[in-house]
């Protein structure tokens, strides 16, 4: 199986990168740090701008797979929304269909689960353009025509794997809820070759 990971520098990302590998995966780094993963020979790494399509033709290239864990922070708002829909229209091109996107508790329809003073803070004043970003991101995705899954974490810690959490699309979760990347990474990468959450937004927690 052939994954490439964007966001592959991140919390997540680095977890994804990792956990792929120990399934046996052949791993694809997309990076826009020079010296990610540079001591690590296993890792394919293709250097570019998620917001260049030329660049991101490179990545997607020959891959089964195409997993994301762009824009988390709100320096990367971009990255959320343009630099996804670069990979879409790539993956469209190229013909490959799996994408598995890593989104937010809270983003797009998931809003309407968390309490309306919580939902004024968090998306009204906090991490507003965040919010919309990844809300114009599941859009995109939703219309792409792939085989897609969004996977909507709360907040994220740097705990350990655990292996053991809830998903779903309608499971109890609040603003204050957490789990680990190293989770969300697992969660990730059983979609790969899953089926159960194809064209779904599974929410996931402890």
């Amino acid at each position: 199986m052939k994954v490439v990971v964007f966001g592959a520098s991140g919390g997540t990302g680095r977890e994804i990168v990792a956990q792929a590998l120990d399934r046996g995966y052949k791993v694809t780094a997309f990076i826009h740090v020079t010296r990610a993963f540079e001591d690590d020979d296993r890792v394919q790494k293709v250097q570019g701008d998620v917001l260049n399509a030329e660049d991101v033709k490179k990545g997607v290239s020959g891959q089964d797979a195409v997993l994301s864990a762009l824009g988390r922070g709100a320096s990367k708002i971009p990255a959320t929304s343009a630099g996804t829909r670069n990979v879409i229209d790539e993956m469209q091109k190229a013909g490959i269909k799996r994408l598995i996107v890593e989104s937010a508790f809270g983003a797009g329809d998931s809003a309407r689960q968390i309490s309306i003073p919580d939902r004024l803070v968090v998306r009204g004043l906090v991490l507003r353009k965040g919010f919309q970003a990844k809300d114009r991101m599941e859009e995109d995705i939703e219309k792409s025509g792939l085989k897609w899954t969004i996977v909507r974490p709360p907040r994220l810690t740097n705990g350990p794997r655990r292996g053991h959490y809830r998903a779903g699309e309608r499971i109890p979760l609040n603003i204050a809820s957490g789990i680990s990347r190293a989770d969300v990474a697992d969660f990730m990468l059983n979609q790969v070759e899953g089926e159960e959450f194809v064209g779904k937004k599974p929410s996931i927690g402890y």
